[in-house]
């Protein structure tokens, strides 16, 4: 009886730390080096940037250990490097899309984005053309996106604003946002990312190996038909041998 009721005490420990609720809250003032963000935990709040200062520790001085030849030699070769093409990233959005939306319809709209409020000014003074299009983009993506945002998840009071400065060379962006859920939220939405991104990342390997066979293929044909040339016989002393 004693061990049936430890374990009730494990999962209702488990349960009440999956209603705990995380978050981030970014407030912007107009420089990424003016951005204060601060990390929710429960009641707990975690400054994360700009970091508190720390009064200064003295310094000890380590001695460096030699790596053997053998790490060396390893460590100097890079590693393969994920390299994402247009068609791949093309192809990666409406799957993320899909799976964003799985993935809130299942928290219940216990998502809070509060607050929100942001107001972008485009830079213009470079290319005024470009930014005016940009702007069009960004209120047309921003009117579609928000309507089913605010059906999956709960947004209080937004405020956003979005304006062109034809006088300004960089982006000013101003405000704050605020994102809090539950671990079990959490929990949902990496389970709705994981399947489609594994069948997504394992297609795109795929076609990228695909691609580099062939590619393979192309490049080792030439040098064949280059021996065949060179081997064709000039017809005069090619079977000739000297003693």
């Amino acid at each position: 009886m004693t061990a049936l009721y430890i374990i009730l005490g494990i999962l209702l420990a488990f349960f009440l730390l999956s209603l705990l609720r995380l978050g981030v809250r970014v407030e912007f003032t107009g420089s990424l080096a003016e951005t204060r963000v601060t990390a929710i935990a429960g009641p707990a709040r975690i400054q994360l940037l700009p970091k508190p200062e720390k009064p200064e520790k003295p310094q000890k001085e380590k001695k460096k250990k030699e790596k053997p030849a053998k790490a060396k030699a390893e460590g100097g070769e890079k590693k393969k490097k994920l390299h994402l093409t247009k068609e791949d990233i093309k192809t990666a959005l409406p799957a993320l899309w899909e799976c964003l939306q799985n993935g809130l319809r299942k928290t219940r709209q216990r998502l809070l984005i509060d607050p929100l409020h942001l107001s972008a000014s485009l830079p213009g003074a470079a290319d005024p053309a470009g930014a005016a299009e940009l702007y069009g983009y960004v209120n047309a993506g921003m009117w579609t996106v928000m309507p089913q945002l605010e059906r999956l998840m709960r947004i209080p009071d937004p405020r956003l604003h979005v304006e062109v400065d034809f006088d300004a060379s960089e982006l000013r962006l101003t405000g704050e946002v605020g994102v809090t859920l539950q671990i079990r939220d959490l929990l949902a939405i990496g389970l709705a990312f994981a399947k489609p991104v594994l069948r997504w990342y394992l297609a795109m390997q795929k076609r990228h190996s695909a691609q580099e066979k062939a590619q393979a293929k192309e490049n080792g044909a030439a040098p064949k038909e280059h021996d065949t040339a060179d081997r064709t016989p000039s017809g005069d002393g090619a079977d000739h041998i000297t003693t």
